[in-house]
């Protein structure tokens, strides 16, 4: 019969050293990533390079096509030291206007997707690589974080960002930005086209809402979302339900329909003055306008 217990303590030294080979791989992988990156930073010697100040206050600069970029590198530098000492993940990089260093620049949290399988030093060769073709990542769909620092840094005026910024706009949700109006097109159901303003316009916290239909006048719901709806500057939310509407208002078994754009009592009622099925609903009661009381109610709570 098998003594169990002697066989577990004979393959302890296999065990252990099988334990300290992995660790060595893990650090002789970090090494190669080590030289990836260094690869990257000898073929782009005007774009990617240690800044002037030293640590703990160190950057790695890199110059992309839309922005200028700092990664502070002393959480990093931890990091490598001692993994164990924070979270691991990558810090906000710094986003600067083209041509100078803002003092009060942007944040972006660069979405390191699928990483978790290769060294840290073969992310931080991506994450630089990105940002030297900052055009393809901006048109990345998961980097949200990074277009708003952009978009923050520039406004909504012809920029650096113009060209990248209307080319996801009409990629991701079939929209047209017009930067010298400020607004943004999309075209919904029933012969509406919506248009979300006010970009350029500072008093406007979030969007204006107007529309017209087969190009007839422009027609003004709300001037500001901010004051009508939680979602009001959201656009993952607003472009695709505009593109249903006005069908959506009809039709509340819609995955779409919801208690935020779709019950908005200026948005309906603006709406209802120029679309005869919207308010001849409103009118036999299949459509229910909240009070001004409690949309406030309502927006408070969010």
């Amino acid at each position: 019969m098998t003594n169990q217990t002697t066989e577990i303590k004979n393959g302890r030294s296999q065990r252990t050293q099988k334990f300290l080979d992995i660790i060595e791989q893990t650090q002789m992988t970090n090494m190669v990533g080590i030289d990836f990156l260094k690869g990257i930073i000898e073929d782009n010697p005007e774009r990617v390079f240690h800044g002037e100040n030293e640590r703990p206050e160190s950057n790695l600069i890199v110059y992309g096509s839309l922005a200028n970029y700092c990664i502070p590198l002393e959480p990093i530098i931890q990091a490598f030291a001692n993994p164990f000492s924070n979270r691991g993940q990558f810090p906000m990089i710094e986003v600067h206007p083209l041509g100078k260093w803002a003092r009060n620049h942007r944040p972006a949290c660069i979405q390191t997707n699928g990483h978790a399988e290769i060294p840290g030093t073969d992310s931080l060769g991506i994450l630089v690589a990105a940002l030297i073709a900052d055009h393809e990542l901006f048109q990345d769909p998961s980097q949200d974080s990074f277009r708003h620092a952009l978009l923050s840094t520039y406004g909504g005026v012809h920029s650096p960002v113009s060209e990248s910024y209307s080319s996801f706009l009409e990629k991701q949700y079939g929209a047209k930005i017009d930067f010298d109006a400020g607004a943004i097109s999309i075209e919904g159901t029933h012969g509406f086209t919506w248009y979300l303003g006010g970009i350029k316009d500072p008093t406007v916290r979030s969007y204006s809402l107007s529309s017209n239909v087969r190009g007839g006048p422009h027609r003004k719901h709300t001037d500001d979302t901010y004051f009508c709806m939680n979602a009001c500057k959201d656009l993952n939310y607003l472009l695709p339900r505009l593109r249903k509407l006005p069908r959506t208002f009809l039709n509340k078994d819609e995955d779409d329909y919801d208690s935020n754009l779709c019950t908005s009592a200026e948005i309906l009622s603006s709406v209802a003055e120029h679309w005869a099925p919207l308010r001849k609903a409103i009118e036999s009661g299949d459509i229910e306008l909240k009070s001004p009381e409690e949309i406030n109610e309502a927006i408070e709570g969010w």
